[in-house]
């Protein structure tokens, strides 16, 4: 009778994971289609789980392999959805809701056991992969919850809903905001009150500091070294309304920029541009 009932208890949890994995994403209202992932083309093929990287830099997603033994893990960019990285790992399964990027963007930590803190190394710029512990990841070694996997996500600020096509299981949608939405081949307009992506390259980021200020788009930034007081607090920025628009970067902004952490100022998502930062350490080699 025992076993019975442990039987029932893991069906019934495998019934509702399943349920949870297929069931339709409804639409959040105020967004609309901006783009399509389509995955590796094999029989069977199917997104496993997403993650959206919480510094602001990537969006992960694994994918059913031809047999149970591997999966296949993917690494895009967000905002451009460019494919970065792609490897296909033997392990029968990775625990992207317990795995994680560093800081700088350069490695993602991922866990390859439901079970125990087993953790392997991805260098995001030379495709090298490691075995390492879990005391040498960014979060240490934490206790394991096991979790359903997801396979919807939002980027920061909610400004993009990343989900599984429900029809096309190998296929990643991405809608975003209405406010946000660019046309297919249009340029990217950046407007304060209908938002935008500002991108910042390297370059930039010493313009700014050598007191220069840019444009992107038809909007004026600039960095004030003096808009943190003493306590770490930032100091309100109020412009007038009939002065130009500006955006002002504070030393908390360029840190997060340098770290590769995006942020949201006002209506705009202000991003390192990591094609520029790739170009330019290339050139360094």
């Amino acid at each position: 009778m025992k076993k019975i009932a442990i039987i029932a208890v893991l069906l019934t949890a495998f019934l509702q994971l399943t349920q949870a994995q297929t069931m339709p994403f409804e639409i959040p209202k105020g967004y609309r289609w901006q783009h399509r992932i389509k995955g590796p083309e094999y029989k069977h093929s199917e997104v496993l789980e997403l993650a959206v990287d919480e510094y602001g830099n990537y969006l992960v997603a694994t994918f059913r392999g031809e047999k149970s033994s591997f999966v296949y893990l993917y690494v895009y960019n967000l905002y451009t959805w460019d494919e970065k990285y792609k490897v296909k790992l033997n392990d029968n399964r990775c625990e992207l809701y317990n795995s994680f990027f560093d800081e700088e963007g350069e490695y993602f930590y991922i866990n390859t056991d439901v079970f125990r803190n087993k953790f392997k190394k991805i260098n995001l710029v030379t495709n090298e992969i490691e075995d390492v512990p879990c005391s040498a990841t960014p979060k240490g070694c934490r206790k394991l919850e096991q979790q359903y996997y997801r396979v919807d996500a939002y980027t920061i600020g909610d400004n993009y809903f990343i989900f599984r096509d429900d029809k096309h299981l190998n296929y990643i949608k991405i809608y975003v905001k209405n406010e946000l939405y660019i046309p297919k081949d249009q340029e990217v307009v950046v407007d304060p009150v209908k938002g935008g992506l500002i991108m910042i390259t390297p370059q930039d980021i010493r313009d700014l500091e050598a007191g220069q200020e840019i444009m992107k788009g038809d909007i004026p930034l600039f960095y004030d070294p003096n808009s943190v007081d003493a306590d770490g607090n930032v100091i309100p920025y109020v412009q007038d309304e009939f002065s130009t628009y500006k955006v002002r970067l504070t030393p908390i902004d360029i840190g997060k920029l340098k770290k590769k952490i995006s942020f949201v100022y006002d209506k705009l998502v202000v991003k390192l541009d990591l094609d520029a930062l790739e170009a330019e350490q290339n050139a360094k080699r």
